[in-house]
């Protein structure tokens, strides 16, 4: 039977460990978009030597599984890097990540930056702004706009992906929620206090990404 009381004594001891998700999930998103910029701009202007080879690692990247690429990290790269070796798993678990998602951020930024229409760039061209100019003032603005939702999408994304990080010993949410499991055997009480506490966040990033599209579409 559901255990009421036991379920509402493992509330506090999985929402305390939400800070770490975030954290995990703040850094990653930051390195993510970082990486996700750099490949999106070089497929943008289709760099020579380096397009091909970020559609590589882009194609790579997604089509493979996250929990693969974080055990052929922190297991396989490991045993000849002492660099990964001596990494914490949280690192390694951000590293990935932001790999990962910086993968499909790339797609999302592509896409948006290719969506402005050329005849505004002409335009300016016409008027004598430079290229950084065009890119700061016609093409960055509308971007953004574009790119917001797919992006906030991949972040909420990544939240729910950073659960796999006690895979790896992290004491996050989903790192609590198996101490606490396997000390009581009460799993489904357990994992629902989990799936509420993700149900919480996300819903709450929802609702920032309705204001933050709202924003953008009166401000253009």
């Amino acid at each position: 039977m559901f255990n009421t009381s036991y379920f509402v004594q493992v509330i506090p001891k999985v929402f305390m460990k939400i800070p770490v998700t975030l954290e995990i999930a703040v850094i990653s998103t930051f390195f993510a978009l970082l990486i996700g910029v750099i490949i999106a701009v070089i497929a943008y202007y289709r760099i020579p030597v380096l397009y091909p080879l970020t559609r590589g690692i882009v194609s790579f990247t997604r089509g493979t599984p996250l929990v693969a690429q974080l055990y052929f990290l922190y297991f396989g790269v490991a045993i000849y890097s002492t660099l990964v070796r001596d990494m914490t798993p949280t690192m390694a678990v951000c590293l990935v990540l932001s790999i990962n998602v910086g993968a499909f951020m790339s797609e999302s930024i592509r896409g948006a930056l290719m969506s402005v229409d050329d005849g505004q760039k002409e335009a300016a061209l016409s008027l004598g702004m430079s290229g950084f100019q065009i890119i700061t003032r016609i093409v960055l603005p509308q971007a953004v706009r574009v790119a917001l939702p797919p992006l906030f999408n991949d972040f909420i994304t990544l939240i729910k992906s950073s659960s796999l990080a006690f895979m790896l010993g992290v004491a996050d949410i989903m790192g609590a929620a198996r101490m606490e499991g396997s000390m009581s055997y009460r799993y489904f009480e357990v994992y629902a206090v989990v799936m509420i506490a993700y149900w919480i966040l996300i819903t709450g990033f929802g609702l920032v990404r309705v204001r933050l599209e709202k924003h953008c579409a009166e401000a253009f």
